[in-house]
């Protein structure tokens, strides 16, 4: 290191501790905390000789690089706390719930809470500023809480304990904690010129009345937070067994994914659609299905959004594709002629290979194209328009149509509509199941089959469960559905069976 340069004012410089790990970058955090915990717990100290050992470890390299600004930083101990916000860290929570749940006194509420859409703030502010407003969050969690309490458990994630008096939890009283929660974070925040406003979703937790152990606890909390993220703006969730049993269950799966990819447990099945006139088999819709080895058959409800989350979602669809395209050519053979539906991702549309991919797995079915149509959501289509328009059209010129799945339910642009390759639009099983029922539903039905049609795309009715569901759709020109009706959706087998006896009928 080059020698400190004498001054017209001679002074001590401070010197920072900084790590660089070449090949463990994911863990500086976690070694910079133990490495300024073996030389006294403080980030920042006086002088070269107090740290002037040598300490190389492999790869890894310890930089002291000095600091001119005279003002002193927060001292923290740093193998219990976060070095940006000076709150306590991921260990700090455990300790505390550890001993919180050990000597029991009273009732206490557990709460997590994160920024909604914090990537995006980010990316519209930059690093610094949402560094900045995680540090401001954090203080006034600790004007709310203890700080003994306060922890940060991820880059926009908290977690912290509040007391209760033995007599209290009951619903108001959490319903009062909630309410005062509410109130300190609602207030914008001003970062330098900026003034910004963040929505937060919240878990709760209660001890000792839903778990006494540290790990449920905190998992059950986060349980509640996920569910709170349904509701927009402060959006807060009490743990409920009944309610997020569900979500407990699917989280546990989440490990198995790639292993399944692997294993081929994945599998597909098809739910006939039809001609609601004649009853006639016209297509049919993909739908995955997990055939796990000890859980037996699981509905995609239990794991999509696990494979969205983790990427899988983008090797799993071209998978679907490639399977689709290999029953495809069985079900030509019982004689379908009409279009083979399939759900693309809007995680897929992000993949740069996309368009080649889906190139290179059609041509391994010459005859798949022309029956193949790709099923999308809304979410798909406004997530990055530019690039969905430009994907959709090179992919449509590879002869493949597009549907747009649960018409109705969400905002569809007209303008969108018509510049886009869409040939059919879904209308969700929501409104079929009021027809007979609801007077809404109904006019809402004619309302969508009229717009449908005068948009020149084909109009197919989801659910649809009895005879006067099908009378009605067919009374006002919606000629096409799927639904229980006629058949649930069943193995690649046992719908080229249906294909069969309709063949066999056909030639009576």
């Amino acid at each position: 290191m080059s020698p400190v340069v004498e001054r017209d004012n001679p002074v001590i410089p401070e010197f920072q501790l900084i790590l660089v790990d070449n090949n463990e970058n994911s863990q500086i955090t976690e070694r910079l905390c133990r490495l300024l915990s073996e030389i006294g717990s403080v980030s920042r100290v006086p002088s070269i000789d107090a740290i002037c050992q040598s300490k190389q470890h492999g790869a890894t390299r310890y930089l002291i690089v000095p600091m001119d600004d005279p003002t002193p930083e927060p001292t923290y101990p740093f193998d219990g706390y976060d070095p940006l916000t000076g709150v306590g860290n991921r260990a700090f929570l455990y300790k505390s719930l550890q001993k919180t749940l050990l000597e029991l006194s009273s009732p206490f509420a557990l709460v997590s809470l994160d920024i909604d859409r914090f990537s995006t703030l980010n990316h519209q502010y930059g690093q610094a500023m949402g560094d900045a407003l995680v540090k401001a969050l954090a203080q006034r969690l600790l004007h709310f809480a203890p700080a003994s309490f306060v922890s940060r458990m991820g880059s926009d994630e908290f977690c912290f304990i509040v007391h209760f008096e033995p007599k209290q939890t009951r619903r108001q009283d959490v319903r009062h904690l909630i309410d005062h929660l509410l109130e300190t974070l609602a207030p914008a925040y001003q970062i330098g010129s900026h003034e910004v406003s963040l929505f937060c979703s919240l878990g709760i937790v209660l001890a000792p009345q839903h778990h006494q152990d540290v790990d449920q606890l905190i998992n059950y909390a986060n349980l509640a937070r996920t569910r709170a993220k349904h509701t927009h703006g402060h959006s807060f969730a009490i743990y409920d067994d009944n309610l997020d049993r569900h979500s407990r269950t699917t989280a546990a799966l989440e490990p198995e994914l790639w292993r399944a990819l692997q294993k081929e447990e994945f599998c597909l099945y098809y739910q006939p659609r039809v001609c609601l006139k004649s009853g006639k088999i016209i297509g049919a819709e993909a739908l995955i299905r997990w055939q796990h080895p000890l859980l037996g058959l699981i509905l995609p409800d239990h794991f999509i959004q696990l494979c969205e989350r983790s990427g899988l979602i983008v090797p799993l669809g071209y998978w679907i594709v490639e399977q689709a395209g290999k029953d495809i050519r069985a079900f030509q053979q019982t004689g379908l002629e009409g279009h083979v539906s399939v759900n693309l991702s809007f995680r897929q549309f992000q993949d740069d290979y996309l368009v080649s991919s889906l190139e290179r797995l059609i041509t391994l079915y010459p005859s798949q194209p022309q029956m193949l149509e790709f099923e999308l959501t809304e979410t798909a289509l406004y997530t990055d328009e530019a690039h969905v328009i430009q994907c959709m059209k090179a992919i449509s010129d590879l002869g493949i149509e597009f549907s747009l799945d649960d018409f109705g339910t969400g905002y569809s642009s007209f303008s969108m509509l018509q510049k886009l390759p869409i040939s059919t639009l879904k209308i969700d099983r929501s409104f079929i199941a009021g027809i007979g029922q609801q007077a809404d539903d109904e006019e809402i039905v004619r309302t969508l089959i009229r717009l449908g049609k005068n948009l020149n795309k084909n109009i197919i009715a989801e659910g649809v469960e009895n005879e006067q569901q099908r009378a009605f759709l067919v009374e006002h020109d919606c000629l096409l559905g799927q639904g229980f009706y006629y058949s649930p959706p069943v193995t690649a087998a046992a719908f080229i069976q249906l294909l069969n006896q309709q063949l066999a009928a056909t030639a009576l």
